[in-house]
């Protein structure tokens, strides 16, 4: 929580989600400054923060009484931060404001957003600013490839879609032309339909082609006016968790619609 506009609208998603799932909600405020100019310039700016951040509580808890919201302040960097008590409390999700970015920007890793999801110990929930309809889910798409971890992002988009009763539209993403490689993805698709059905959750699916994978996915959510789309941060084969897939970069950069980014080893199929 830096207060930005963007931060706000991330909070207003998060409080949404927590009513429906009956979850805490945790503010995180982290001075990541360097000395100040003047004296006790840096602890006026933390009594400012606390200020605000008391406020932010006040009003949200008697608009809904049934909220639990509280805050912390940290020192240090912000991904790390948030990655650290992430894991302190054992949270089930982090959610983050985010705004797109185009043209060469695009391709450019190191932005605290992307930090943030590849150092989180739980999957992350990106909300773009220009996102304004809250945190209701109805339809999440999850686009399901030929890679060995493709599948394990689906017991998270399960839980989510069981705590909203939200239906699922798996996109069947090929990305090659051969045969064998598209069977792949099929199987891929047959089983996670079969584990979805298992759980009770209404499943649809449609095949994506093209050379640009990224923008179909989000060409066909939009389409869909679908609520969330779940992605793997290193859906491309990333060489490192501290650096998130090109692939995964791309589709929050360019989708108008939250993003739910879990990482392979978090989650089982």
């Amino acid at each position: 929580m830096d207060f930005s506009k963007g931060a706000l609208n991330a909070l207003n998603y998060a409080i949404d989600v927590a009513l429906m799932t009956e979850s805490e909600v945790i503010m995180l405020w982290v001075d990541s400054s360097i000395e100040g100019k003047f004296p006790g310039e840096k602890n006026e700016i933390r009594n400012d923060a606390k200020i605000e951040l008391k406020t932010i509580i006040d009003t949200r808890t008697s608009e809904h009484e049934a909220l639990q919201i509280s805050y912390k302040l940290k020192k240090g960097k912000v991904y790390q931060e948030i990655a650290s008590l992430a894991k302190n409390v054992d949270a089930d999700l982090v959610i983050v404001g985010t705004h797109g970015i185009g043209g060469f920007e695009e391709f450019w890793v190191g932005s605290n957003t992307f930090k943030i999801i590849s150092y989180s110990p739980c999957p992350v929930i990106s909300v773009r600013t220009d996102f304004v309809l809250g945190g209701s889910i109805k339809k999440i798409i999850l686009p399901i490839d030929d890679s060995f971890e493709t599948t394990k992002k689906v017991p998270m988009a399960a839980k989510i879609a069981q705590a909203f009763k939200a239906d699922i539209l798996i996109l069947r993403i090929y990305e090659s032309e051969l045969p064998s490689i598209r069977k792949k993805t099929d199987v891929y698709v047959k089983d996670t339909i079969r584990f979805l059905k298992t759980k009770s959750i209404n499943v649809e699916e449609a095949p994506c082609s093209s050379n640009n994978i990224p923008k179909s996915i989000v060409k066909y959510a939009e389409k869909a006016e679908a609520d969330l789309i779940v992605i793997m941060t290193d859906q491309d084969k990333a060489t490192s968790d501290i650096i998130m897939g090109m692939n995964s970069q791309q589709i929050i950069n360019r989708s108008s619609i939250p993003i739910l980014s879990v990482k392979p080893d978090k989650m089982e199929f």
